[in-house]
């Protein structure tokens, strides 16, 4: 393998499912990256480097080594790791005396740096080694005329003394990227502005969030189908405070999806395959509008999708709801995130329609004054209309249509308490007034 990854420390830990789709693409692109044991953190500059910047500079050198005893190339999706590497390479390169130190020090573990790989990152390795060309050729389900917020982040681009992917005040590769999908890269104000996710160990969690408002409220407004990015901070800042913000009742509803996610949807893999559920504001507005350019999802009246999917991005009364409490298999916000995305041929067969009991409860404590109930309601009078119940419902109903009653009166019991015959059942007249509905 002549690459080799570079996850750093966000991507496993918290947001995995980022290196699943990043593996699935480029395997599918039939790039050869693998995985080297022995790296340590890259390490992260803003809270490292001011505190022990040996430490720092140390550590970062012998990540470098490690990959370079091998002769791979590195590939890293995040731009943390990606501006300490590239910092650092550009550092020692430049200063014989800097570099000559640092492996009197790597020596001790063996290790020897002498400057013979590059440091990627996972957009600039796409954009320049992989090719736009190679990318556009790959696509077989186009984004097309979707508008796709690109946001760079601070270290993809700066400092452009270490950096030089592209051109900082002005870049290009990565839109170039997106419209190799087939969508619309969406110029905007705030396009270059940091996420501020940097404010947050220093105390600054009120000052990280508003930055990262000022970017959601500005697409928000533009309206965009989606926001892209490759740096797993960046997207703690959007998707994880965004969904933070929802919490609280503030309703921006940007989706924000890695590039390679988009990039897999594009190439026709499954979202499943590429793990886009575990991203925590729901990407279903976007999924709907991509598998509406490609034969499109199946909608069904009476129900007001945009509240669906306001629902989905929710998710506040599941708790509250009783059947949660006895069936561990059973999660109504699942049903309402595949609803929003559409599958709805898939949920009329599902048991899980029929598992909502009435009892009202989302109802009553929707702060949208929605309530699950609505959709479950009218799922179930799809399935029906489609023939698909379960057989106790099959059975009520040929009860219903035989006598008015979902049961025959008990006469037995009754004489033995004493009570008059049971009340006869108007069936021929309820049977002329539905056939005169029917007509």
């Amino acid at each position: 393998m002549p690459y080799a990854y570079f996850w750093g420390c966000f991507i496993p830990a918290r947001f995995p499912f980022l290196e699943k789709s990043t593996r699935v693409v480029l395997g599918n692109l039939g790039v050869d990256v693998g995985d080297l044991d022995g790296f340590t953190c890259c390490p992260e500059t803003s809270v490292l480097k001011p505190a022990e910047e040996r430490t720092w500079l140390l550590a970062a050198a012998r990540n470098l080594a490690i990959a370079e005893t091998r002769g791979l190339d590195l590939v890293t999706p995040c731009n943390g790791c990606y501006l300490t590497l590239k910092t650092v390479a550009a550092k020692l390169s430049a200063d014989a005396a800097a570099l000559a130190q640092v492996n009197q020090a790597l020596q001790r573990v063996g290790l020897e740096l002498n400057g013979r790989i590059r440091v990627y990152h996972l957009i600039e390795f796409l954009h320049d080694v992989v090719g736009v060309t190679t990318i556009r050729s790959a696509v077989t389900k186009p984004l097309t005329d979707l508008r796709i917020a690109v946001h760079y982040g601070c270290h993809m681009l700066r400092p452009s003394s270490a950096i030089g992917f592209d051109d900082a005040r002005h870049p290009t590769k990565f839109d170039n990227l997106v419209r190799a999908l087939g969508a619309v890269s969406e110029e905007y104000d705030t396009k270059l502005m940091c996420c501020g996710g940097a404010l947050s160990p220093v105390g600054s969690a009120e000052e990280a969030a508003a930055m990262a408002r000022m970017k959601l409220v500005e697409l928000k407004s533009r309206k965009v189908d989606a926001m892209t990015l490759s740096c797993p901070n960046c997207l703690m800042q959007y998707d994880v405070n965004q969904f933070q913000m929802l919490r609280r009742g503030e309703q921006l509803g940007v989706p924000v999806l890695y590039y390679t996610e988009l990039l897999g949807l594009a190439m026709g893999l499954e979202p499943e395959e590429l793990g886009v559920s575990m991203h925590k504001v729901g990407v279903e507005p976007f999924l709907a509008a991509f598998a509406a350019l490609h034969g499109g999802a199946p909608q069904l009246p009476h129900l007001d999708m945009g509240a669906v999917q306001r629902c989905a991005e929710c998710g506040a009364c599941v708790h509250d709801c009783p059947v949660v409490r006895v069936d561990d298999g059973f999660n109504p916000n699942t049903v309402m995130k595949r609803l929003a995305l559409g599958d709805v041929d898939a949920l009329l067969t599902s048991p899980d329609i029929w598992k909502c009991v009435d009892c009202y409860v989302c109802a009553e404590l929707c702060p949208q004054n929605f309530g699950m109930d609505k959709a479950f309601e009218v799922l179930r009078a799809e399935a029906q209309a489609r023939g698909i119940r379960p057989s106790g419902t099959a059975a009520q109903l040929a009860a219903f249509a035989k006598a008015g009653r979902l049961s025959e009166v008990a006469e037995g019991p009754r004489r033995k308490l004493g009570l008059p015959p049971g009340p006869k059942s108007a069936i021929d007249d309820l049977r002329v007034l539905l056939a005169d509905s029917a007509e």
